[in-house]
């Protein structure tokens, strides 16, 4: 009889660890692996996922870092077998129509909090942040050439020939960024003063690389006068101490675009997916992207973020017609490889 008693009191202890543990894990917010594809850079994805593990540090998070197009290929190659949970970063309103059917369904609890126009409506795309795109001019050069960088018009001085970059629009979300600044600055994406102007800047030896990262360090460098770029990468750039240049809004407008994470269908940890969206539009989700120098989406005013982030009411700013681009991305992409064959620098 003893021994019996014994037995069950053991079992009793051993049942009461594993539901405290149980609810750690529940409290802490689950347990297990998080496997991300992601495009935000090293220093941003460090102060989300410390920020992250936080709140959930029974979650061990790995990830592979990647391109836009770079991701969303591989997402697509291995459909039939998932090899991450989740994008982080990257994704836009655009590609809805193409990689729609690669994303689960899930709205995120903290959807709300959004700023108009960045709620995920769609039910895949938790936006987070809002991106602007700038250009980075090196000082030295600018002054070497006797130019003054302020706009697109003044890219295409033939003194600037080969001393432009950008990254590939057709694989790049930041370079899409751009170039759906410049089609909205100039009316509009099936405009032929667009595309005029395209043709004038291929023909004035604009470089174009596969790597979002190159045009602001490249240019910082000196490698180029001019690059491409986008506001959170330059501003972190510069406030790390990088020297030689500056960040330019364009003077004949500014367009802003959302940026979103979405869980991969077939999430092999679903569960942890859902909190990582959960995450991003959070406080404390929200508050690493001010931290990364990039503009949360949210409404919740927040503190701190880069003294160069300019108001947006102090610049030109545009509202492009993303429905309109998005739907006609595959167009716009086929043009641009078609205008970049016949006049770009090979």
């Amino acid at each position: 009889m003893k021994k019996a008693l014994m037995i069950l009191l053991i079992a009793l202890v051993a049942m009461t660890a594993i539901f405290a543990q149980a609810a750690s894990e529940q409290k802490a917010g689950g347990s297990g692996d998080l496997i991300l594809y992601t495009t935000v850079s090293q220093a941003h994805y460090d102060i989300a996922i410390a920020k992250f593990n936080e709140l959930y540090p029974n979650i061990t998070v790995y990830y592979t870092y990647g391109g836009a197009g770079d991701c969303k290929a591989r997402i697509q190659a291995e459909a039939a077998n998932p090899q991450a949970d989740a994008m982080f970063g990257g994704l836009q309103y655009a590609d809805l129509a193409a990689y729609g059917d690669l994303f689960e369904t899930y709205v995120s609890k903290n959807d709300a909090k959004m700023q108009e126009g960045y709620h995920n409506d769609s039910g895949k795309l938790t936006f987070h942040d809002i991106q602007i795109p700038v250009m980075v001019v090196n000082d030295a050069l600018e002054k070497e050439l006797g130019i003054k960088v302020t706009g697109w018009a003044s890219l295409l001085d033939p003194k600037l020939y080969g001393k432009v970059v950008m990254a590939n629009p057709t694989s790049s979300s930041s370079a899409w960024n751009n170039l759906q600044c410049l089609l909205t600055d100039f009316g509009g994406w099936d405009s032929d003063a667009a595309w005029d102007y395209i043709a004038k800047l291929m023909q004035n030896g604009l470089v174009v690389v596969s790597s979002s990262s190159v045009p602001g360090k490249s240019t910082l460098a000196g490698e180029y006068a001019v690059g491409l770029s986008y506001e959170p990468a330059i501003v972190k750039l510069l406030d790390a101490g990088t020297t030689g240049g500056h960040m330019v809004y364009w003077e004949e407008g500014v367009t802003s675009v959302g940026f979103a994470s979405a869980i991969i269908k077939g999430a092999k940890n679903l569960e942890n997916a859902k909190l990582f969206m959960d995450f991003l539009q959070s406080d404390a989700g929200q508050q690493s992207y001010l931290d990364a120098a990039a503009r949360p989406a949210t409404t919740t005013k927040l503190s701190g973020g880069s003294a160069r982030m300019v108001d947006i009411d102090t610049i030109n700013y545009k509202v492009a017609d993303t429905e309109a681009l998005a739907n006609n991305k595959a167009a716009i992409c086929d043009k641009w490889n078609e205008y970049w064959a016949k006049y770009g620098k090979n």
